[in-house]
């Protein structure tokens, strides 16, 4: 069993500045902010970035999600400038690319923008599940655009919103080698993906410094409202699993 470094952290996609209460109340990690309508990286308005951000007073981690990116645009440039600026802890990029030098120029083009600031933000590469179904880079491709582009969160999740998870996608040993390459590279590894409360256990045995939601923090639909009831019960879940590891080793 892979003894994760760290106990893992929750992030939460939130969709309006109303739901922050609720993830905070839940004490989620982190604050995932993305428009789930406009995709499963969906970039959110600025107006709900501004107000999350002003609301959470950086009391949490702040992520922003800039899309499902497949062409490197003069705009991608501006939004990461402007997020660099607002100190964001993290900006999630989708890889929705097939081209691995064409991913690569996006990220380093991306990567530049982030320096010009001095910002310490993270931008977290992320690979999808599916990759097979949309024809896109592996996330194990993913690792080594991260290595290449001095990148420091990997992430795996699904581009196709339809129920199924990344469990569904991809085997255990596939996820086990995904966490083992981030972490002897020194990067941190974080999954999401139609991921329910039953599916934790698996994430944290597995190493994942990041586990992601959006449906299970939900009442019911991916597009529903955040519940704090249900982050206190994924938070819980976390919380025991890793007790359950740290006990094992240290009997």
């Amino acid at each position: 069993m892979h003894m994760p470094r760290l106990k893992p952290k929750l992030l939460v996609s939130i969709w309006t500045v109303d739901e922050v209460p609720e993830v905070i109340g839940g004490d989620a990690d982190i604050i995932d902010i993305k428009d789930p309508s406009a995709g499963s990286l969906g970039l959110p308005s600025l107006d709900t970035v501004l107000a999350v951000i002003s609301k959470v007073k950086g009391y949490k981690e702040v992520s922003v999600a800039v899309g499902d990116i497949r062409d490197y645009t003069q705009a991608l440039s501006y939004i990461a400038y402007t997020l660099s600026s607002l100190n964001v802890n993290y900006i999630k990029m989708g890889i929705e690319v097939e081209d691995f030098n064409n991913a690569l120029s996006i990220v380093s083009q991306i990567k530049r923008t982030v320096e010009f600031c001095n910002s310490n933000v993270n931008i977290v590469l992320v690979g999808y599940a599916d990759w097979k179904s949309i024809g896109v880079l592996e996330p194990l491709e993913i690792i080594e655009l991260a290595k290449i582009a001095r990148v420091r969160v990997v992430m795996i999740d699904t581009r196709i919103k339809n129920g199924k998870s990344t469990f569904d996608h991809l085997s255990p040993k596939y996820l086990k080698e995904f966490v083992a390459s981030a972490h002897k590279n020194g990067f941190r590894a974080a999954i999401a993906g139609g991921l329910k409360i039953e599916y934790l256990p698996e994430c944290v045995n597995l190493g994942f410094d990041v586990i992601g939601v959006r449906t299970a923090a939900c009442s019911g639909v991916r597009l529903g409202k955040i519940s704090r009831e249900a982050i206190i019960a994924l938070k819980t879940e976390i919380e025991k699993q890793w007790k359950r590891i740290v006990q094992s080793l240290d009997s």
